[in-house]
């Protein structure tokens, strides 16, 4: 099974895994869900991230030279790889943390953000820092000194999502 694959379980299993135990305890254990004002909040961060998830895309798609799914073969710095170092990763966290305002109370939403920022952030250091390190040397240890890994620059991430690929 290739690598993006089991990536791709890992993911799903562990987001599916805090979701239900979440989704249980609101509904089962203490019967409260968020109401419709937060809830709206949750859909403003939906449509956020997934422009994220296009604009990273489309600028990895672009710009990196990909030889298959998932992995380029050129470091990206430009456009929102300018502001944050891994934006399609912050992305499915803004997802994740806006789906639980939507479905469920406070325990879907402490749970579920939780334990999908500590997987990113856990996932980021032990697997795909190295592997850009390794992979692009000197020039991505002076880009990671440049550019933080996952708290993006606001401004400058706000500038990218309007702008779009050029």
């Amino acid at each position: 099974m290739k690598v993006m694959v089991k990536r791709l379980i890992m993911w799903i299993l562990a987001i599916s895994s805090a979701f239900i135990l979440g989704i249980y305890l609101d509904y089962n254990v203490l019967k409260f869900v968020f109401p419709i004002y937060v809830k709206i909040l949750g859909v403003i961060g939906i449509i956020i991230s997934f422009r994220m998830l296009q604009v990273s895309g489309r600028t990895l798609k672009k710009y990196g030279m990909a030889d298959e799914w998932g992995w380029t073969t050129k470091l990206v710095k430009t456009g929102i790889y300018s502001c944050i170092r891994h934006p399609h990763h912050f992305g499915i966290g803004i997802f994740t943390s806006s789906l639980t305002l939507i479905i469920g109370g406070i325990n879907t939403f402490i749970i579920s953000s939780v334990v999908i920022w500590i997987l990113i952030v856990w996932f980021l250091k032990s697997v795909e820092e190295p592997e850009l390190l390794e992979k692009f040397g000197d020039e991505y240890i002076k880009y990671r000194g440049e550019v933080p890994m996952i708290v993006p620059r606001l401004k400058c991430l706000l500038k990218e999502l309007y702008r779009g690929v050029k």
